[in-house]
C-alpha cells in the first residue's frame, strides 16, 4: 500500500498531511510537490526525521527555475510511480479558501486515474465538515509539525495574515482532517469560495429549505405591496433567476440584470414577460437606467455599494432584502423613509455539497423604503 500526498508547496505536507507520513502507518509514502516539479519516494523503514528531511530542503529553495507539476502531469507520474501497487492519493480540499490549492485539489482529484482521492479539509473554516478520516496527532508528531515550521518556515510565519501562504494559527491544525468526493461535491466545493457561476444552482436556491421559505416569502411580501399590474419590476443582481420565476408565475413584468456572463446567459433561458439585462447596480444607476413601478434588491447590498445612487433610481419603492444585522447597520439616503420592516427567514444550519458540509444561513429580513 502506497501513500501518495500530492500538494502544490513543499510545506503543505507538513501543515496539512503529517498524520499521513506517520511512519507507524507502515507504508511507503510518496511526496509529489508540484512548484518544485519534484517527486519523492519514502520507503516504509524511514523514520520521521528522514521524511521531513528532504521536505526542509525543498522549502530552503526557490520555486523559480523549477519546472512544475500541472495537474494532468500530476496524475501521470502519479500512476507511473505506483503502478499496480495499491495507493491512496492525499491532496487539498476543493474549498480551501487558498484558490491555488482548491485549484488544485479540485483538478488533480479529476485526473487521478484508479486511486481513491481524500482531501484535506485545510484552511477551510467557514464550513463545519463532514470527515471519512480524522487524525488526531500525537504530541510527538504535534512538537515536529512544530518543529520544522519554526526551524523552516520562520519566513511564512512572519508574512500578512491576507498571504494565502501564510502560516497562521488556524491553518496549522493538531487534528488533521480528510474526506473523499464525487465530481459534482469537488466542483460544487470550488464554486463555494467565489467561483459560483461554475456549476448550476451553486447556492442550492432548488433543494435548500432555507432557500425555498426565503424566495417563497420574498416572492409573497413584494405581491402585498405590489400589484402586477402596476408596471416593470426591476430585479437587480437576478442570478440564476430564482425569485425572478416566482416573480413571472404571479403575473409580474420583470426586468432581471445580471452582470456576471454565465449567470447572464441562463436568465436568457426563462420563459415569460422578462426582459435580461447585463447591467451592475452602478450601470442602473448611472447609464443603463430602467423605469419600474420598483426596485428589487434582493441579497445583493454586500460589497460596499454607494448607496447614494438610490436617488438615482427611476422609481419609487425599493424592495431590499439582506442578513439582519447587515441590513440593521445600513445608512439610507436621505430622500427615503423605511415603511416597513419584515423577517423573510429566520436563521438555520443547512449542509452543502451534497452533505459534504454544513454552514449557518443567518437569515434574511427585508425593508421596504419608499421615496419622500
Amino acid at each position: 500500500m502506497v501513500d501518495v500526498v500530492a500538494v502544490l508547496r513543499p510545506e503543505d505536507v507538513v501543515v496539512d498531511f503529517l498524520s499521513v507520513l506517520d511512519p507507524a502507518r507502515g507504508r511507503e509514502v510518496h511526496l509529489l510537490v508540484a512548484d518544485r516539479g519534484t517527486y519523492l519516494k519514502l520507503p516504509a523503514g524511514v523514520p520521521l526525521a528522514g521524511r521531513l528531511a528532504p521536505l526542509a530542503e525543498l522549502l530552503g529553495t526557490s520555486a523559480e527555475g523549477a519546472k512544475p507539476l500541472s495537474p494532468g502531469a500530476a496524475a501521470d507520474a502519479i500512476a507511473l510511480e505506483t503502478g499496480d501497487v495499491e495507493a491512496t492519493v492525499w491532496t487539498h480540499n476543493p474549498a480551501d479558501n487558498r484558490e491555488s490549492r482548491g485549484r488544485w485539489g479540485l483538478e488533480l482529484a479529476g485526473l487521478v486515474r484508479r486511486a481513491p482521492v481524500l482531501h484535506a479539509v485545510g484552511d477551510a473554516a467557514w464550513f463545519q465538515w463532514v470527515t471519512d478520516t480524522d487524525e488526531r496527532l500525537s504530541p510527538a508528531l504535534i512538537d515536529a509539525k512544530l518543529d520544522f515550521l519554526n526551524t523552516h518556515g520562520t519566513d511564512l510565519l512572519g508574512l500578512d495574515e491576507d498571504d494565502e501562504n501564510a502560516l497562521l494559527t488556524g491553518k496549522v491544525h493538531s487534528v488533521e482532517r480528510f474526506f473523499g468526493s464525487t465530481p459534482d461535491e469537488r466542483a460544487r466545493l470550488f464554486s463555494l469560495r467565489g467561483n459560483a457561476a461554475l456549476v448550476p444552482d451553486p447556492w442550492e436556491f432548488a433543494s435548500s429549505p432555507y432557500e425555498l421559505e426565503r424566495l417563497d416569502a420574498t416572492a409573497a411580501w413584494v405581491r402585498s405591496h405590489l400589484d402586477p399590474a402596476a408596471g416593470r419590476v426591476i430585479e437587480v443582481g437576478a442570478c440564476e433567476g430564482a425569485l425572478t420565476r416566482r416573480l413571472l408565475a404571479e403575473h409580474y413584468s420583470v426586468d432581471a440584470t445580471e452582470p456576471d456572463e454565465s449567470f447572464y446567459e441562463r436568465l436568457r433561458e426563462l420563459q415569460g414577460d422578462v426582459r435580461v439585462h447585463p447591467h451592475s447596480y452602478e450601470d442602473l444607476a448611472t447609464t443603463r437606467r430602467l423605469t419600474g413601478s420598483a426596485y428589487l434588491l434582493i441579497e445583493v447590498l454586500y460589497y460596499e455599494q454607494d448607496l447614494t445612487l438610490l436617488d438615482r433610481f427611476p422609481t419609487d419603492h425599493l424592495f431590499v432584502a439582506m442578513e439582519p444585522a447587515k441590513l440593521a447597520a445600513q445608512s439610507w439616503p436621505s430622500g427615503w423613509t423605511v415603511e416597513e420592516q419584515v423577517e423573510l427567514a429566520r436563521p438555520r444550519l443547512e449542509p452543502v455539497a451534497g452533505g459534504r458540509a454544513y454552514h449557518r444561513k443567518p437569515g434574511s429580513h427585508g425593508a421596504l423604503l419608499r421615496r419622500r
